[in-house]
């Protein structure tokens, strides 16, 4: 990402390559076709995106592929940033040799001679042994600039509570140097920290972009599960399953913003990734897309910026939503 001017919205390319999965069995595509798949990478490219995450566990690399095919012609014009997720038979997925592996099938989906970003998730298997080896292997191949930059995805859970995970989190950092970081971030959520100190307090001070995944939490954001009793459980990435009474909760928050951003799921959506694009300054949010013209839309919405008294009623209301589920969680903790 280095030297290239970056939009901050992204697309996350995990819908279009079908559900994640990391079996053998052939994975069950999204309702949107392959071509209008492409067709929508086109159009992002054409309102100005710059950066595409995908992985080879998003449909067995059917995601990889798509997006090869789409941005081959744009390829300078574009970052990639790509994850190693699919373990196979490998004692890990970073286990040296599977590892390469995987980095070079990626390179083949993605008709490219080099990957943007390589993402990683911050397991290295039992006491953390694949890290050092992981390094070396990644270290290796970006000299060689078959890796222009390595990623690290931090953990959904922050260690401000846990001076144990805290000194180990700092040593993958250290040992890894990550030239951008990754997390699940939105509004209803609370950003990790790292040693103590805020991500993105972190991340501006070290330079370094962040990329925000699951700016719309899971479609919660958008109120696109309504009110009940017409909506059902959600099973948000940490595992944890939404009861009727939690969605109920988001459903009632969000009309503070309804009211004043519009009711439409649309402009929900806008007053989410604006959200999250505030929070750094070299932030990159990355929005999945369903349909062409979904993604055309959000670019469109991002362009228009808030005022600062928008930002701080958003803020706000968030922060409201966060107590008020933290509240009726049974652990006690953010949704996430």
């Amino acid at each position: 990402m280095a030297g290239m001017t970056v939009h901050p919205l992204g697309v996350g390319c995990r819908p279009i390559g079908g559900r994640v999965t990391g079996s053998g069995s052939s994975a069950r595509r999204s309702a949107l076709q392959d071509d209008d798949a492409r067709d929508g990478l086109q159009r992002a490219v054409k309102r100005g995106a710059t950066v595409f995450d995908t992985a080879d566990i998003y449909g067995l690399g059917h995601s990889q592929r798509l997006v090869g095919q789409a941005l081959a012609h744009d390829r300078d014009q574009v970052c990639i940033s790509t994850r190693v997720s699919f373990r196979g038979t490998a004692a890990h997925r970073y286990a040296p040799p599977h590892l390469r592996h995987q980095l070079e099938q990626t390179l083949e989906n993605l008709q490219t001679d080099y990957l943007d970003v390589v993402l990683l998730d911050d397991g290295f298997g039992p006491g953390d042994c694949f890290l050092a080896d992981t390094a070396v292997t990644l270290k290796d191949l970006r000299t060689r600039q078959v890796i222009r930059a390595v990623g690290l995805s931090l953990p959904i859970e922050s260690s401000a509570g846990d001076p144990a995970a805290g000194a180990r989190m700092a040593h993958v950092l250290e040992a890894m140097e990550p030239d951008v970081l990754a997390v699940r971030y939105n509004g209803l959520s609370v950003a990790p920290t790292i040693s103590g100190e805020d991500l993105f307090a972190y991340a501006a001070r070290k330079q370094l972009p962040v990329l925000i995944c699951e700016p719309l939490a899971r479609g919660l954001l958008t109120g696109k599960y309504g009110a009940p009793p017409h909506s059902a459980p959600v099973l948000m990435p940490s595992g944890h399953q939404l009861s009727a009474e939690q969605l109920a909760a988001v459903h009632d928050g969000l009309e503070p913003l309804r009211r004043r951003f519009g009711a439409d799921p649309a402009a929900l959506a806008r007053v989410a990734l604006r959200f999250c694009v505030g929070r750094h300054d070299q932030a990159v949010v990355l929005a999945g897309f369903s349909t062409s013209d979904q993604l055309e839309q959000n670019y469109s919405m991002i362009d228009e910026p808030f005022s600062e008294d928008d930002l701080a009623f958003v803020d706000d209301i968030y922060r409201r939503l966060r107590v008020r589920l933290a509240d009726l969680s049974e652990a006690g903790g953010p949704v996430s």
